[in-house]
């Protein structure tokens, strides 16, 4: 199955939530993306981040690497580390999966394909 196409993007971690969308291109079993999305710590700030990762897919399975990120905070450009991806295909168009940093910041997520 590709997964190429559009899914949002819902994630839980240690300090808040991230909500955005994710743009996928699937040849073969090579992955690469985009995720767009704002990470919030309610009462004390708000991230818009891009991320481009790439990766490959193994039965079902999806481990993608950060190879770029830009994050802003109010407008102005600060330091966001890279996380890894680490996925699993549930459905067509569902998957589930989780986050990790450098920092060892761990996050879940769920990607539902947009239609």
């Amino acid at each position: 199955m590709n997964i190429s196409g559009n899914w949002t993007y819902r994630e839980d971690f240690e300090y808040g939530q991230s909500t955005g969308q994710v743009e996928f291109t699937q040849t073969g079993n090579e992955v690469s993306g985009l995720f767009s999305f704002t990470e919030e710590v309610e009462n004390n700030y708000r991230i818009e981040v891009t991320e481009t990762v790439k990766g490959t897919m193994t039965d079902g399975s999806l481990l993608l690497e950060s190879v770029a990120v830009t994050a802003l905070q109010n407008g102005v450009p600060i330091s966001y580390l890279p996380n890894t991806f680490e996925i699993q295909r549930m459905s067509e168009n569902q998957m589930v999966g989780s986050t990790f940093d450098s920092e060892a910041v761990c996050g879940v997520f769920v990607l539902d394909r947009i239609r």
